[in-house]
């Protein structure tokens, strides 16, 4: 906006010939001017730090409390009293920006050492996903967005182990045998050796190349799948030990737990740890009720959620693994309203309620990110799991069976709606999240009804005797 037209407005017309608003760098007469308008707007008869951190959020964040400070400086002297709650408001955001605990620099170089570049595959796997890609995108095949880009991942790290192992890089029997044992043996970057679930993954998508790339005999995709369902009969043994997992969790203690979380935010004296509590609130309270899996990082408003009849609710969004099966195009999630305030947290900050209503609107127009780190930056993919894991044992994978534990009992109504929460779309899928603390009080209302029809029963016969 022009100098002219600033000036032009109402607010400026009994100062507009004022040497000082003519004089002054454009960047700050810019400033004073969205904050005078802000003022107006908010009714602000004196300004708090509150008000000038939400009008610094709405716009520029700090650099714009400078220019407003520089600006103010030169309209009303130093000792202007808006000026102590300006710097306040200063000093609260460049404590986020400048947090100790998010490094600003890449920690290393990253080298490959598992895994070639794809530009060194083999140029026949590179012609096969070239097909592959082509045939996706003319909408011949479906795949899942990632499914492409997760197939050529793990080609680059079985070609990097044929490399090292001096093999012939081909898809033969022996040689995938081999990476097998090497999968099965390997201890991971964390120290542990690979979850099953994660080799399962790795072969079900070199399987998937071989299916796709049409390039190969059928008999080598059948043993692929003969190894994969081995290894889901072993996975068995692990969703044992998650349904451990969920057993020790009272599930009313997971609502009550993010209270706490978010009432310790008061404790916090820098703003950046306030931040954090917030965003550790809003990861336990949120996911039980709307359990998606690693997509929370990638939420927006605006874009994806929105606040519509008093509810943030999921609009047009389609979640990654069921996004092309029929009447799965769209999810219908939204959050709960008991849960609904630890959203409105993370939108106000330290900041006045009032302002609520502006941060959403502002929120869904330039659409913010749900999650996010004080200095601004984007949580990583598994952050929500992170904080279930260490706030109760597991990841948040077990929200999926939280559910089915609420609506297990209910009817086969509400268990087909868990369903559809939980994004499956078969009945083994269920009865695998299904936990045994929902099997048995199923089966204790089953035995129930049982005895209730024989005790109808014996009564009227004996009636009839």
């Amino acid at each position: 906006m022009t100098r002219h037209v600033i000036l032009a407005k109402p607010h400026w017309q009994p100062n507009a010939a004022s040497p000082i608003l003519l004089g002054m760098p454009l960047a700050e007469l810019q400033a004073l001017d969205s904050l005078v308008e802000f003022m107006i707007e908010h009714g602000c008869a004196e300004l708090t730090p509150s008000d000038c951190r939400v009008w610094a959020r709405l716009n520029d964040g700090a650099a714009a409390i400078g220019n407003a400070v520089a600006a103010m400086i030169k309209t009303d002297g130093p000792e202007a009293l808006p000026l102590a709650s300006l710097r306040a408001a200063e000093q609260s955001l460049t404590a986020c920006t400048r947090f100790a605990g998010i490094s600003r620099e890449p920690r290393r170089d990253y080298e490959r050492t598992i895994s070639l570049y794809p530009e060194d595959l083999p140029a026949e796997w590179q012609q096969h996903l070239a097909r592959i890609r082509d045939r996706r995108e003319d909408g011949e095949i479906k795949l899942v967005p990632d499914l492409y880009d997760r197939m050529t991942r793990k080609l680059c790290q079985y070609g990097w182990y044929l490399r090292e192992s001096g093999l012939a890089q081909d898809f033969e029997i022996a040689s995938l045998r081999k990476f097998y044992t090497y999968e099965t043996t390997r201890i991971s970057a964390r120290g542990a050796p690979l979850s099953t679930s994660t080799i399962i993954a790795t072969f079900a998508d070199l399987r998937d190349f071989l299916r796709f790339s049409k390039a190969y005999p059928k008999p080598l995709v059948k043993q692929i799948d003969k190894l994969l369902q081995k290894l889901r009969d072993r996975a068995s043994v692990e969703t044992a030990q998650k349904f451990a997992a969920l057993a020790a969790i009272d599930i009313t203690t997971v609502h009550p737990r993010a209270a706490a979380v978010l009432a310790d935010v008061a404790k916090q004296t820098n703003p950046a740890r306030r931040v954090i509590k917030r965003n550790r609130a809003m990861a336990i309270a949120v996911p039980p009720l709307t359990p998606l899996r690693r997509e929370w990082h990638d939420l927006r408003f605006g874009r994806d959620l929105v606040w519509t009849e008093g509810r943030y609710r999921l609009r047009d969004y389609k979640l990654r693994k069921t996004r092309h099966r029929p009447g799965r195009e769209e999810y219908p999630g939204s959050v709960h309203p008991n849960v609904q305030h630890f959203v409105d947290a993370r939108l106000l900050q330290d900041d006045d309620p009032k302002y609520l209503d502006a941060l959403r609107d502002a929120a869904e127009e330039e659409e913010w990110p749900l999650f996010i780190h004080p200095d601004g930056t984007l949580v990583a993919e598994n952050y929500v799991s992170q904080v279930w894991s260490s706030e109760f044992g597991t990841g948040a994978h077990i929200c999926r069976s939280i559910v089915y534990d609420v609506v297990f009992a209910i009817s086969e109504d509400a268990t087909l709606a868990g369903m559809l929460m939980n994004d499956h779309t078969s009945q083994q899928a269920r009865k695998k999240y299904t936990g045994d603390r929902a099997k048995q009080a199923s089966l204790a209302a089953a035995g129930k009804e049982i005895d209730d029809i024989f005790d109808e029963y014996n009564g009227s016969r004996g009636a009839s005797a």
